[in-house]
């Protein structure tokens, strides 16, 4: 299922890294060619696509959405940034963060789920909020290894060369975001960055090896709900050794929880039925199960009648079960809902080349692009 999987995935690859303590090439040019403007502009393009691509924002869990952003402005007031960060809370049950050129990032619930304490969960932010502020996605990017792909996620539309209307190459069903790998260098100086950042907010920095210790220990076991995170961030003993060394020189004291952290784990887990409903509708669809995904879909929707990444699943399946017309409505509702995302237009383009109605695909396309600029 790739629907625009291909560009997507180069266009998300641009999550962004860090300055290397051995002083890599890359960097040096990036700190000569980089302007804070152009990352912000790149990634406020990008980021519908990542949140598309990830598993669609959850924009009802406004009590988590509001905390997480306070985290992040709480950090990035210490780190001195020119970037206007956000964080989006992704729909996926894995253990991921991820941050894009310019300081927009994405956070799922699964990771809100999996920390214990809050200075967890702040570990994993400031290491992400290292590599966007080192800008090491974008010295990668400055040597061809990306692409910047929104403009030709549009100009090819939204199915593959050769792809047929309605052949399940659908947009995000497969939560297909991927993560370019960073260096060994790379995430030992996002480590570094990030538990310096943590630990000038407040924060206590044993939160960051307490996070390694839990992502080996699943990682060992072979879990899978942090095969993503493990996947772009590898952890070995020279980096845990590192971020105890990097920990041992503050002092052992700083937040650890916090009454707000409790209530963003709390709004997650009254809504863990309707998200598992949609974990299963996923799983079912890759299958190739489509009724049944669509049966559990239309579950999902009676406790989230406003999330439009759960409309546009819902939208995804109908043009896969060939029933476009339907699939048409579903992508009107995602459009209602979220009427400045780009993606909600190629959704509905999607759905009406689906339906063999060419002019009005074509004019969704077009309101995509225009979405772009």
């Amino acid at each position: 299922m790739r629907l625009i999987v291909l560009a997507l995935i180069f266009t998300i690859t641009g999550l962004t890294g860090c300055q290397n303590p051995i002083r890599d090439p890359i960097d040096s040019v990036v700190e000569v060619v980089t302007d804070p403007r152009k990352e912000i502009q790149k990634g406020q393009r990008q980021y519908p696509f990542a949140l598309a691509q990830s598993g669609g924002d959850l924009t009802e869990f406004q009590v988590t959405t509001d905390y997480l952003n306070s985290l992040i402005q709480r950090l990035a007031t210490t780190a001195n940034s020119p970037f206007p960060w956000e964080i989006r809370l992704v729909n996926d049950g894995s253990i991921n963060a991820w941050a894009l050129p310019g300081g927009k990032m994405g956070v799922n619930y699964g990771l809100i789920n999996a920390v214990e304490t809050e200075a967890e969960l702040v570990s994993v932010l400031g290491h992400e909020m290292a590599h966007s502020i080192e800008l090491h996605g974008t010295g990668r990017e400055t040597f061809g290894a990306l692409v910047g792909l929104a403009a030709q996620i549009i100009e090819i539309g939204i199915a593959e060369p050769g792809a047929r209307a309605g052949s399940n190459k659908l947009i995000g069903l497969g939560q297909n975001i991927l993560m370019g790998q960073y260096s060994q260098s790379n995430e030992l100086e996002a480590d570094r960055v990030g538990v310096n950042l943590m630990v000038r907010a407040g924060f206590d920095p044993r939160g960051a090896i307490g996070m390694q210790q839990k992502l080996a220990k699943l990682g060992a076991g072979g879990n899978s709900i942090a095969q993503k995170l493990l996947g772009t961030h590898p952890i070995s003993r020279e980096r845990l050794n590192a971020i105890k060394s990097e920990v041992s020189k503050y002092p052992t004291k700083g937040q650890i929880t916090s009454p707000e952290f409790k209530k963003a784990k709390y709004e997650i887990k009254t809504h863990e039925a309707g998200l598992k409903l949609i974990a299963e509708a996923r799983k079912a669809s890759a299958d190739g199960n489509f009724a049944l995904a669509l049966k559990l879909t239309g579950r999902a929707l009676e406790s989230f009648p406003k999330e439009h990444s759960v409309w546009r699943l819902q939208a995804e399946l109908l043009v896969a079960s060939k029933q476009a017309r339907k699939a048409i409505q579903s992508a009107l509702k995602v459009r209602s809902l979220n009427p400045t995302d780009p993606v909600s237009e190629l959704l509905l383009s999607y759905c009406y080349a689906a339906s063999g109605d060419k002019i009005r695909a074509e004019a969704a396309k077009e309101r995509a692009r225009s979405l772009t600029l």
